[in-house]
């Protein structure tokens, strides 16, 4: 009997390193970069020092206007500040970010 390619047998190959902080933004511990208003929406470049991927750098589109906060979560969700969409944060994804919000 062979090993399965799909199984690892219960080895961790990405192991986690002592007080890595998780992948995850955590909503109270952010960083705005950027603000670009549109007339129905607007666009955020936000920075979230818990996150490690892209360097913690989120491009989101919100509708209305903008209004300061103390929390922001990036994920989708029913709550009215939620973002209406969120974009690769480079060049290309901030363009379409901007279009975006720029359409709506």
């Amino acid at each position: 009997m062979g090993l399965s390619p799909f199984s690892s047998c219960g080895t961790n190959y990405y192991p986690a390193e002592k007080n890595t902080p998780p992948p995850n933004p955590d909503p109270s511990r952010w960083v705005l970069l950027e603000k670009i208003q549109y007339n129905n929406a607007y666009v955020l470049l936000v920075r979230y020092l818990d996150c490690t991927n892209f360097e913690g750098v989120k491009v989101m589109v919100f509708p209305g206007q903008y209004r300061p906060r103390n929390t922001m979560d990036p994920h989708f969700s029913k709550d009215e500040l939620s973002p209406i969409a969120r974009f690769r944060p480079d060049k290309k994804g901030i363009e379409m970010a901007k279009s975006c919000a720029r359409n709506l």
